[in-house]
């Protein structure tokens, strides 16, 4: 805008100049002669500072370009990381519920197994006292075959003796029948 007043101003002094030229005195003339070429030196100052600024506005440019570039690529990358961020914390929700639910398996477990042991202690005591009781229960049998053989072994003798009475032989040849099969009996048990 001013590169093109000042050529303006320069136009319109020469063709001034020019027209006018028939009459002017020589100072004059010299004046704006000198004048013009000023004008023309401003004007190509000018130009140089005019294509310096657009030298410097290009650079510029290109570096709003690159900046923008950068800026374009920064954003990308901040939505990768988003997206990957975001995909991330939903895994680690995932795992997080899947934490949970493993905790709470453990804790049924762990329930479990208490309640089998306790369960297992339980046993445990009934079968001692099962063991007692069998134990004693052996030894009742035992007694109580001691017991039969020993009654065997006196009525032997007795069912032997000759009949005295109509009563005590009855009684005696039951007894040893009795006692032997009940005997027997034990006997098989106790094989079992």
């Amino acid at each position: 805008m001013l590169t093109r007043k000042i050529a303006m101003m320069v136009i319109a002094g020469s063709v001034a100049a020019v027209l006018s030229g028939c009459g002017v005195p020589q100072e004059e003339h010299d004046a704006k002669v000198t004048e013009l070429n000023d004008a023309w030196a401003e004007i190509e100052i000018l130009k140089g500072k005019n294509a310096d600024t657009e030298s410097l506005l290009n650079k510029e440019k290109g570096k709003v370009r690159s900046t923008r570039i950068e800026l374009d690529d920064a954003s990308k990358r901040i939505t990768d990381l988003k997206k990957k961020g975001a995909a991330t914390a939903s895994a680690l929700a995932d795992e997080k519920a899947k934490i949970l639910d493993m905790e709470s398996v453990v804790a049924s477990a762990e329930s479990s197994v208490a309640m089998a042991q306790d369960e297992a202690s339980e046993a445990e005591a009934k079968l001692a006292m099962l063991t007692t009781d069998h134990e004693k229960l052996q030894s009742d049998l035992d007694q109580f075959k001691r017991n039969m053989r020993s009654i065997r072994g006196s009525s032997a003798p007795v069912a032997s003796a000759p009949k005295s009475s109509s009563i005590a032989p009855n009684n005696s040849s039951t007894a040893p029948k009795d006692s032997g099969s009940a005997l027997d009996i034990l006997n098989e048990m106790s094989m079992q």
